[in-house]
């Protein structure tokens, strides 16, 4: 509750905080999760309720992997708070923002502890010596916690990490204005407030799907169809059993235009 992070065999770690935390209140985990490495390794990532994410480690023997020496949980990156964090085999980490875009982000580096701010159990251990005070009084206050975790500024620029895409979310929408400001189109624009914080945006939606202009053919007349034709995939040879478009046909009034699909 205070802050730390507790293994079996009461193996306690205190949880570095940012500076002027209040002592009072704990550094709340909202989510985590584990990444298994190679020859048996593995290490965890968890995320607390103001964006910080931390590195948490097990230090096990080479011949005994059933058996948990200490703890060390190091500072790496501030994200968005994120309702979950997810990492694939490429080494990339999703993070789906609580609110504002999501995002992907790529490991710049993960062999942080030599560097970083961190914590381990046996400094926590030797900290609570020190003061004179049990377990017990550890777990029941946060000022216990707040005395023994190191403090750091948080920065909004990453050192271990870099996004590599972000993905459009509208979450959380605080309110629409729907009306034709623009002043030149037909269908009216929806003026959505979305975000929170310093991730709040002004977003504007407008009816329809975006297209990608491939080619420009001129055309002699307002046409009243289009009709796309696919090949024959046994007649061009092909053995995928796919179909593709090859021809599209315009219609007119008095006439109708064949287009063929292919590079020039």
């Amino acid at each position: 509750g205070g802050g730390t992070v507790v293994a079996p065999k009461r193996i306690v770690c205190a949880v570095p905080r940012r500076e002027n935390h209040p002592e009072s209140k704990g550094v709340l985990i909202t989510t985590i999760t584990v990444l298994r490495q190679k020859k048996g390794k593995f290490f965890a990532l968890a995320q607390s309720e103001l964006g910080d994410v931390y590195k948490v480690t097990l230090q096990m023997p080479k011949d005994d992997r059933t058996t948990v020496l200490s703890m060390t949980v190091c500072l790496l990156d501030t994200l968005p708070v994120g309702t979950g964090l997810c990492i694939s085999k490429l080494a990339l980490l999703f993070v789906p923002a609580e609110f504002g875009d999501h995002g992907l982000y790529q490991f710049d580096a993960i062999d942080i502890e030599e560097d970083a701010v961190k914590c381990t159990s046996n400094e926590t251990l030797r900290a609570m010596i020190a003061k004179g005070e049990g377990e017990d009084a550890f777990y029941s206050t946060s000022e216990a916690a707040a005395s023994i975790a190191p403090s750091f500024r948080p920065s909004s620029r990453l050192r271990n990490l870099h996004r590599v895409h972000a993905l459009d979310s509208l979450a959380p929408v605080t309110s629409v204005l729907v009306g034709e400001l623009a002043g030149n189109e037909v269908s009216p624009q929806i003026y959505a407030l979305c975000g929170r914080g310093p991730v709040s945006s002004l977003r504007v939606l407008r009816h329809g799907l975006s297209v990608t202009e491939l080619a420009v053919s001129e055309l002699p007349g307002v046409p009243g169809a289009v009709f796309n034709v696919r090949d024959d995939a046994v007649a061009t040879g092909r053995d995928d059993g796919k179909r593709y478009d090859r021809y599209i046909v315009v219609s007119f009034a008095d006439a109708t235009l064949v287009l063929s699909v292919g590079e020039t």
